[in-house]
């Protein structure tokens, strides 16, 4: 597959990512006990040797969660999130739910891995409800540093590889969370997910 695509295809894709966002959304919404409101999604497929310059961060910090997937589309994937932005995030969320108490790492870690899972969770089951294949991902793990550095976490991974790029925000009452949903299938992977589009 090219990762030159039509406005069509890009039209199929963006379609993954709203669903998607829209569900993290609504699961965010649910643990935060308000409204999550999410501004539309851009989408891109490009090979992994442009990603890097495709996300931006120079000069931040992120919070990269990756994990992998196994099933019929196999492949790894990646959220990252603004870390400072992340972490007030985290905050914010702690003082709704549990009130004022002394925030630990641990905590902040624990909480962001699993805002993360979700985020993660939602997209690929929009990606299993209109692909139809089976996909399993595993037990996240959290990392600090530059974006380019989360990178190298990727495993076996070529610069010609097709990468799948969801950026969204999301806008809370108190605080904005931004971030990227990458999804990175091993080669030959991508196909299956998008054939149902009509992507050839």
């Amino acid at each position: 597959m090219s990762a030159k695509l039509t406005e069509l295809q890009k039209d199929a894709l963006k379609e993954v990512g709203n669903i998607g966002a829209g569900h993290a959304a609504t699961a965010l919404s649910q643990l935060l006990n308000t409204r999550v409101h999410l501004n539309e999604p851009k989408i891109d497929v490009l090979k992994y040797r442009d990603l890097a310059a495709k996300i931006g961060y120079e000069g931040r910090t992120v919070a990269a969660l990756h994990m992998y997937i196994r099933g019929d589309a196999p492949g790894q994937m990646l959220v990252l999130l603004d870390r400072e932005n992340a972490i007030e995030f985290v905050h914010v969320f702690l003082r709704r739910v549990i009130g004022e108490i002394r925030v630990f790492d641990s905590i902040v870690d624990s909480t962001l891995k699993e805002l993360g899972s979700i985020i993660a969770g939602a997209y690929l089951t929009a990606i299993i409800t209109l692909t139809g294949v089976e996909l399993d991902p595993s037990s996240p793990t959290l990392s600090y540093g530059a974006a380019q550095a989360a990178f190298r976490s990727l495993m076996s991974i070529v610069p010609d590889q097709d990468v799948f790029v969801i950026e969204s925000v999301f806008v809370d009452r108190d605080v904005n969370v931004s971030g990227q949903f990458i999804l990175i299938p091993e080669t030959d992977s991508l196909q299956p997910l998008l054939s149902v589009f009509g992507i050839e």
